[in-house]
């Protein structure tokens, strides 16, 4: 029984039969047989089915509402027992944003692996949130913060592991032909670049003297990977907001340039989120520690 609630509850994250079977280890007929013995050993129909995803019935909100908790309580009891032997091996898995896995987490990685060969990493790129954070076990995200800032509530363990000033840059190129902007207003008037997953998507927050003003810049490239923006702006095709380690070297040697410096900019922030548990397996712990060590090592090498 505990067996096909434990499905049954993949299936509500899922929405998909064949997924949440995937994710258990069972084919998906097994699985849509699993559910059918559940309801009728229940007397209630717990999700209903369609052509496009599998929903919850108001009994199945219930039951999903009531276990989702007891089943989180049961894999920690689990993992405390198997945490008695020490055991750093198995699979980490974690959901990091492109730009840190590319600059940081697949070095830091590498260097794990020297000294611990028997644990696996399963790593997902994306950009943005993962929705159901008990399919990994650390989620990596960027965020763009600034002055009177507030993060959306959650229940996850936050870490901070660098921030970076973001910094509005274009190529010399693009002022011959455009013009500099002089005040964030005129950035309504240029082409910009930007991630929807920062500062609200196409809104950038500028401070000076204590003043905040939030522009809706005019949405000319978007796309979830800064190194593609920044080479956008290279090719001055508009202008950019970007991390400063990013473009440290571009501004350096004079093929990007700083606009707007009489004002403040956001910061950008990379995070690790995890969610709270009595009893982390050994090997998430030892590996979080080490990340959390070499990502400010790293940082201070820069």
């Amino acid at each position: 029984m505990l067996d096909k609630i434990v499905y049954f509850l993949h299936v509500v994250r899922t929405g998909s039969f064949s997924d949440a079977a995937k994710q258990y280890g069972i084919s998906a007929s097994a699985g849509s047989r699993w559910i059918i013995e559940l309801e009728d050993n229940m007397g209630v129909s717990l999700l209903k089915r369609s052509t496009r995803k599998v929903v919850p019935t108001q009994a199945g909100e219930r039951l999903f509402d009531r276990f989702c908790h007891v089943n989180t309580e049961i894999d920690d009891i689990l993992v405390e027992i198997k945490n008695l032997g020490h055991d750093n091996s198995g699979i980490i898995r974690i959901a990091s944003t492109p730009l840190f896995a590319k600059n940081f987490l697949s070095r830091i990685v590498g260097e794990y692996l020297r000294d611990y060969p028997y644990v696996s990493f399963r790593i997902f790129e994306t950009a943005y949130e993962v929705d159901h954070i008990d399919e990994v076990d650390f989620s990596i995200r960027a965020n763009a913060t600034y002055h009177g800032y507030r993060e959306k509530d959650s229940l996850l363990v936050k870490r901070s592991l660098l921030k970076y000033p973001l910094k509005v840059c274009c190529s010399p190129s693009y002022i011959e032909q455009f013009s500099s902007p002089e005040t964030p207003e005129d950035l309504k008037r240029h082409n910009c670049l930007y991630a929807s997953t920062l500062v609200g998507g196409n809104k950038w927050v500028f401070e000076r003297d204590g003043e905040f003003t939030a522009i809706d810049i005019t949405q000319t490239v978007e796309i979830e990977d800064s190194e593609f923006l920044k080479n956008v702006a290279l090719a001055g095709a508009g202008i950019a907001y970007l991390p400063l380690n990013l473009i440290r070297q571009e501004l350096e040697d004079g093929r990007l340039v700083p606009i707007l410096d009489d004002y403040s900019n956001s910061q950008f922030e990379f995070s690790l989120y995890f969610r709270p548990r009595k009893q982390m397996p050994t090997r998430c712990v030892n590996f979080k520690e080490f990340l959390l060590r070499r990502v400010k090592e790293i940082s201070q090498e820069e």
